[in-house]
């Protein structure tokens, strides 16, 4: 589906992860190769994940938060904190 069909609100969503996973990320001085490894997903997910153009299942989003030594919970109220303009 293109980017602009889109729904504006899963844009916004896709978003705020993305910007949670890429500010963690580099808050702990991981490369997406590093978090590819921590996390058993591919590198290229990590990438479109965090570009915003993949969705963030409910199972990568728990694997990303362990990572980060985060809880599930934890991480999406942090995702929530980010705007677009971050």
């Amino acid at each position: 589906m293109p980017q602009s069909a889109i729904d504006p609100f899963e844009q916004a969503l896709r978003r705020m992860f993305a910007n949670a996973i890429s500010k963690c990320r580099r808050d702990l001085d991981l490369s997406q190769e590093a978090l590819a490894e921590l996390t058993d997903m591919s590198t290229s997910y990590i990438s479109l994940l965090e570009r915003g153009q993949r969705n963030l299942t409910i199972l990568a989003a728990s694997r990303i938060a362990n990572a980060y030594g985060m809880k599930l919970s934890d991480f999406v109220a942090l995702a929530e904190t980010y705007n677009e303009g971050e």
